[in-house]
């Protein structure tokens, strides 16, 4: 009686571990939607990812008869199709995922008209999503051909910067995108870049052969300053929540001579501030870009087919 209640609650915690594999791979594959998946090194990835898999498959299939492994087990596949897809190419991610993922099915407690069945619908659903993904991407996508140049991150570590040459019909072109540079998730052995929030802060054609790029930190005080010297009636589109912090109505025009220094400092304004030169000249400040809430979350541009 002792050894059956054991194994008993072995199993239940068996088809948890399934469970909590399931989740992880349903995250990555929500994830994988907003950032982009970096591995810096794909043979340890690889290796970890393996040796997890496998305990997964063993936990999973030692608890093939219990309820909650037998669905897991049948939800795993439709839920990987996002990795598969949007993470094309990156075999050392892919490949342990999927073996795993029709290990389960296959071997799983379930009868075989339900694997029969469920077999055939997620077959479908692999190849018609595949044929919509693939033939999507083949309409949206242009002849241009571009090429980062250079990248580096303000001495914050808050923003990045990509130099990017576009190669095109009309000769070209050189733009300077930025980008913040807090809103990666760095797990070590992988990391996922958020996508969406590019903003072009410079663009010149044709192609430019000489581009000097150089960060620079600035005080607050002294980009006000320089702003207002540039034009006194400087306004500043600021969100209704932030109005509404410093007093203002929500269709009221904030002018930059209105507010002190502490009201920048509410409104998220470091004492430094990162300030991008190209060739000697001024192409974007985080001064800016904190004010007018350059990279929230509501302006964020999310496409599949980036």
């Amino acid at each position: 009686m002792k050894q059956s209640s054991s194994d008993y609650g072995k199993k239940i915690a068996a088809s948890f571990i399934g469970l909590i594999y399931c989740c992880l791979v349903l995250i990555t594959s929500v994830l994988t939607i907003f950032y982009t998946i970096i591995i810096p090194n794909k043979i340890i990835f690889c290796i970890i990812l393996s040796l997890i898999s496998f305990g997964t498959v063993a936990a999973m299939l030692y608890s093939r008869k219990k309820l909650l492994t037998r669905i897991c087990s049948v939800i795993l596949l439709p839920v990987l199709l996002p990795i598969v897809l949007l993470c094309f190419g990156e075999w050392v991610l892919i490949i342990p995922l999927v073996v795993t993922a029709l290990l389960v099915f296959f071997l799983c407690g379930c009868k075989e008209n339900i694997k029969t069945i469920f077999g055939t619908i997620y077959l479908l659903l692999y190849v018609i999503g595949s044929l919509i993904y693939f033939l999507a991407i083949s309409l949206f996508s242009t002849t241009t051909v571009s090429t980062t140049i250079q990248s580096e991150v303000s001495p914050s570590g808050s923003y990045r910067y990509s130099l990017v040459n576009t190669e095109d019909s009309s000769n070209g072109s050189t733009a300077v995108i930025i980008e913040p540079n807090d809103l990666d998730i760095n797990l070590g052995i992988m990391t996922f870049s958020a996508e969406g929030y590019k903003r072009i802060v410079y663009i010149e054609r044709p192609i430019q052969t000489e581009n000097n790029l150089e960060w620079k930190a600035a005080s607050r005080q002294d980009v006000t300053n320089e702003l207002l010297q540039m034009y006194e009636n400087t306004t500043i589109e600021l969100s209704a929540s932030d109005k509404k912090t410093l007093g203002y109505a929500p269709d009221a025009t904030i002018y930059l001579n209105s507010l002190s220094d502490p009201d920048l400092e509410r409104l998220g304004v470091p004492q430094t501030i990162d300030v991008l030169y190209l060739n000697g000249n001024i192409c974007f400040r985080s001064y800016i870009a904190i004010l007018e809430d350059y990279f929230s979350a509501s302006k964020r541009a999310i496409s599949i087919f980036q």
